[in-house]
C-alpha cells in the first residue's frame, strides 16, 4: 500500500467517499473507514474484515483504496469478450 495518506482515517484521500458511494449504489452496509486497514510490521495493511466485506459485496480494492478503475473497466470488458456481459 503505497498510495499518500491524505485524511484523518489514515487512507488515501477519497477512500471515505469511495466506500460511502458503494455502500449507496448497491445498497449494502457502509464499512467503516476506521476499520479498512490494521498495523502490520510497522506499516498498515488491509483488515481480514475489509477483505471479507470487499469480496462478500464485490468491491474493487484497486478502486476502493486508490481510486484505480482499470481492473472494473477490463473486467467487463473481458466479461463482453467471451459472452459473460
Amino acid at each position: 500500500m503505497s498510495a499518500a495518506i491524505k485524511d484523518d482515517t489514515g487512507l488515501p484521500e477519497g477512500v471515505t467517499e469511495r466506500l460511502a458511494t458503494f455502500a449507496e449504489w448497491t445498497n449494502t452496509t457502509l464499512f467503516p473507514a476506521d476499520k479498512v486497514v490494521v498495523e502490520c510490521d510497522g506499516g498498515h495493511t488491509f483488515s481480514s474484515e475489509f477483505l471479507a466485506y470487499a469480496q462478500e459485496v464485490g468491491m474493487s480494492l484497486d478502486w476502493a483504496y486508490s481510486g484505480d478503475a482499470m481492473g472494473l473497466v477490463m473486467r467487463a470488458h473481458n466479461a463482453a469478450r467471451e459472452g459473460r456481459a
